[in-house]
């Protein structure tokens, strides 16, 4: 073989080698893998591919393909990706999902983007917060929610029971409405996600400031005459629910039966609600000694280290379209609460939403469970503990002691 032949063989390769190396040169298409959990049922998904139209129209190098995930699965799958390489290139995933990839050291810190800040500054600061571990963000919210007190309009009517203004005239309320099959109000948990609002209203804690230790937080004084209020209520028959008693009808047929009279809960009883043609209205959670405190809920994009550099970028300018005004607002038509503060304001999203200016009240006061990689277990420990202790098994102060002990030895693992 002649050597300028051997040459041009040897550039030849060297040059299929370098392409095959690039992540993406100028005019390359770039495919991202976007999975998420958004509701087929409910219209979102017909949206969502629309919204990709526009994006990909807009951004003619970049291709989304979207993978829908139920909720479990989704957290499953990345749990195997983080050991097996498989991980998409942005996903929408519940709020808990943060410290969890998180501590798999899966996820891309999202604030080394130089536009991150500027981006954060058009979302609520609120539902943001929960991506943010130590001083680094590892996400941006996507949509939110959070609970607030919805109520039979018409069982208080029958009963002339007053709309509460003061968390003890909530408790009040739930006893007066409490008469023939009516009951005063229902929580079909005991986790902190249904419990934690009152908790925090009154001044209570869950863990301390470090997330580190149960004890003296949790078994508070403060905690303890909580709970017990709702055990009594239970004992009165004004409280009910299916994590105390398996009997008990759920929240959602309960409300179209007139059973239930109050639920402190979050947009999707609005929905239900209307299907059922409840005459209904709602506020925010009134205020206990410390104020009106509920609890934050939603889902963050997250983006994964894994992903070449041209992906992360690619995935980077569809969360900032997906967070911005005109795509919040579409999805708040399908239920999905803005975390665009413009969206919040926005006609059509308030339309869809008639509520929403009452949840944007109370996310002004509301907190994220702590956002540490050990949560779930957390929650679950609390859950079965606080239900012991509305129904009367265990004394409240004995339960949430040992509520302490087993989440002060989980965490300490």
């Amino acid at each position: 073989m002649k050597p300028k032949l051997l040459i041009t063989i040897a550039l030849l390769l060297l040059s299929v080698v370098s392409i095959a190396g690039c992540e993406s040169t100028e005019g390359d298409t770039v495919t991202i893998e976007f999975w998420h959990n958004y509701s087929a049922s409910d219209g979102q998904i017909v949206v969502l591919e629309s919204l990709i139209e526009d994006f990909e129209a807009a951004n003619a190098n970049i291709e989304v393909e979207h993978v829908y995930m139920e909720w479990a699965n989704l957290k499953n799958s990345v749990v195997l990706g983080a050991q097996t390489g498989v991980l998409p290139d942005v996903l929408r995933g519940d709020i808990a999902f943060v410290p969890q990839f998180q501590s798999l050291n899966t996820l891309l810190a999202m604030d080394t983007f130089d536009d991150y800040d500027d981006v954060a500054l058009t979302v609520l600061a609120q539902p943001n917060s929960s991506n943010l571990m130590g001083d680094t963000y590892y996400g941006i919210a996507a949509n939110t929610n959070t609970k607030i007190l919805f109520y039979n309009e018409t069982l208080l009517e029958a009963a002339e029971v007053e709309v509460p203004t003061t968390l003890a005239e909530v408790w009040l309320a739930a006893q007066a409405l409490t008469e023939g099959s009516v009951i005063g109000m229902v929580e079909p948990w005991t986790g902190i996600w249904n419990v934690g609002p009152y908790l925090w209203s009154e001044g209570g804690e869950v863990l301390s400031p470090d997330n580190t230790t149960a004890t003296g937080y949790i078994n508070s004084q403060t905690n303890v005459d909580v709970i017990q209020q709702l055990a009594d209520l239970y004992a009165a028959g004004a409280l009910a629910g299916p994590s105390m008693d398996p009997g008990a009808i759920g929240d959602t047929d309960g409300w179209a039966a007139g059973t239930y009279a109050m639920q402190l809960d979050g947009p999707w009883r609005g929905a239900s609600n209307n299907a059922a043609g409840i005459t209904y209205d709602a506020i925010p959670l009134p205020a206990g000694s410390a104020g009106s405190v509920s609890v934050l809920g939603g889902e963050n994009f997250m983006m994964f280290k894994a992903s070449p550099t041209a992906k992360q970028e690619a995935a980077w300018a569809f969360v900032k379209f997906m967070v911005s005004k005109d795509a919040q607002v579409e999805m708040a038509k399908v239920g999905q609460m803005p975390v665009n503060l413009e969206a919040l304001e926005d006609p059509e999203a308030i339309a869809a939403m008639p509520l929403l200016p009452v949840f944007a009240e109370a996310l002004l006061s509301a907190r994220a469970r702590p956002v540490i990689a050990e949560w779930s277990e957390v929650e679950n420990i609390i859950a079965a503990k606080v239900a012991l202790a509305i129904t009367g098994d265990k004394p409240v102060q004995t339960a949430l002691d040992e509520a302490a002990a087993e989440i002060d030895l989980l965490l300490s693992n």
